[in-house]
């Protein structure tokens, strides 16, 4: 499984790369739709009631979204306040639906560089877009010049979101230019997210250093490693020593080569070898198997 953290200024354009991106087979977890669903709680509404008053409420009782960001985009203690609040209650939903999830999983979360990238995100792309573009886009919302400001005035600069980002999608073009950008760094996602780790026992510890080596200088080969096994093995001699085991993370479409160069380079054969999901790769092994330069 691949989850990429995706982000970008407001009206950049995420929810844009995000339906690009589920039309090429993402699941998508949206931290601004959990956050909503987060505010209809009984408990967090008596929290916000308690601290700023009805006057936060609709005529139905629940939770006026206009009035709390009047709140809380005009005081920073109470933008605080909120962000202590409620965040930790989001991140630990969107990490639960995302471990329920398989495959290529894009975690939508707005503030993520401000609260921190998760542990469960493997990479992250950072969206932006001219000022003077997301001031005409977020005007379709009903928001001035000012509220824009006002909404971004605590965020972290996008040089530093830049620098932090694994990826940049600069939405300084058409839509078409955006959707076309979008769909080429997606299907580096997609090849990323069905990587696999086949592990080989060998029958001596000369066959293990020699296929080491051999998927090493493999191209198809995205990171091999050798350690030692958690049995004994017989050795080609007939004696006991301890076996190692090495294994190969490749893109499933090249496993059968793999695997067959496992069984060229072991001149006493393979004693036994298991496929499984390759999860909590480094992120150069991932960018690698994007097809794209670290």
């Amino acid at each position: 499984m691949l989850v990429v953290g995706l982000t970008g200024d407001v009206g950049a354009g995420k929810s844009t790369v995000s339906s690009v991106w589920a039309s090429e087979g993402a699941h998508i977890v949206n931290a601004d739709l959990i956050v909503s669903g987060i505010w209809k709680r009984g408990d967090i509404a008596s929290l916000a009631v308690n601290r700023w008053g009805e006057g936060i409420l609709t005529s139905r009782g629940l939770p006026d979204h206009t009035a709390i960001s009047r709140v809380v985009f005009g005081d920073e203690k109470e933008y605080r306040w909120v962000c202590d609040t409620i965040h930790p209650l989001v991140r630990r939903e969107m990490e639960s639906r995302v471990k329920a999830l398989k495959g290529w999983v894009v975690a939508e979360i707005p503030l993520l560089f401000e609260n921190g990238v998760p542990a469960w995100v493997d990479l992250t792309v950072y969206i932006e877009a001219p000022a003077a573009m997301r001031k005409i886009w977020n005007a379709s919302r009903g928001w001035s010049e000012g509220e824009l400001e006002r909404r971004e005035r605590w965020l972290l600069e996008a040089s530093r979101k830049k620098e932090l980002a694994d990826f940049v999608i600069r939405n300084f073009g058409s839509l078409e230019d955006l959707t076309r950008e979008a769909r080429v760094l997606g299907r580096g996602f997609l090849s990323a997210s069905g990587l696999v780790r086949v592990c080989f026992v060998t029958a001596s510890s000369n066959d293990s250093r020699r296929l080491f080596c051999d998927l090493s200088r493999s191209v198809l080969t995205l990171q091999a490693e050798v350690a030692p096994s958690d049995g004994c093995e017989p050795s080609a001699g007939g004696t006991s020593e301890p076996a190692l085991v090495v294994s190969a993370v490749t893109r499933s479409s090249d496993l059968e080569e793999v695997e067959a160069i496992a069984r060229r380079s072991c001149a006493n054969g393979i004693v036994r070898s298991r496929k499984e999901e390759a999860d909590s790769l480094p992120r150069e092994v991932l960018i690698r198997a994007m097809g794209c330069d670290v």
